[in-house]
């Protein structure tokens, strides 16, 4: 690789690690609506949509998922309006794989954005049972408020 190249995908990687590591998963749960927040959407912005994402997969592996398990993909296609995940979940010998398909954003004028899933299917029959009975029980609700404008920025961004 020539030395200008070097330079450009070197300054790149430092550039999003810099960005990456001022981003951690509790900002998006400890968040407010001071100027930080502003700065950490600001920067999530400026991240190509695959770093993006790999940014969400890495911080729901360090916070949510960090007792369950790791998530080891994430793809979202918007166009056709699928999200997969695969995940190495603890106790299980074999990975297993979520995908929600026909997922919508609703946002209603003057309220929060509503994140509604679609159809959920999880590759573990008993995985799948149990979570479609979370959510016909209400125990997991249908549609989630995201009430939060970093948690905004960040769904629409990646949505």
């Amino acid at each position: 690789m020539d030395p200008l190249r070097t330079y450009f995908v070197n300054l790149l990687h430092d550039g999003t690690g810099l960005i990456f590591n001022l981003m951690q998963f509790s900002d998006f749960f400890n968040v407010g609506s001071d100027l930080m927040d502003t700065v950490k959407i600001v920067f999530f912005r400026m991240l190509p949509r695959g770093a993006q994402i790999q940014k969400v997969r890495a911080e729901l592996n360090k916070g949510l998922l960090k007792k369950y398990g790791k998530m080891t993909g994430l793809k979202i296609d918007k166009e056709n309006r699928i999200i997969s995940a695969d995940l190495e979940l603890k106790g299980e010998k074999e990975g297993v794989q979520i995908t929600l398909s026909n997922y919508r954003l609703i946002q209603e004028e003057g309220k929060n954005p509503l994140f509604d899933p679609g159809t959920i299917e999880v590759s573990r029959e008993w995985l799948d049972a149990v979570l479609k009975t979370l959510i016909k029980t209400s125990v997991i609700p249908e549609r989630m408020e995201i009430k939060n404008l970093l948690h905004q920025t960040v769904v629409k961004s990646i949505l």
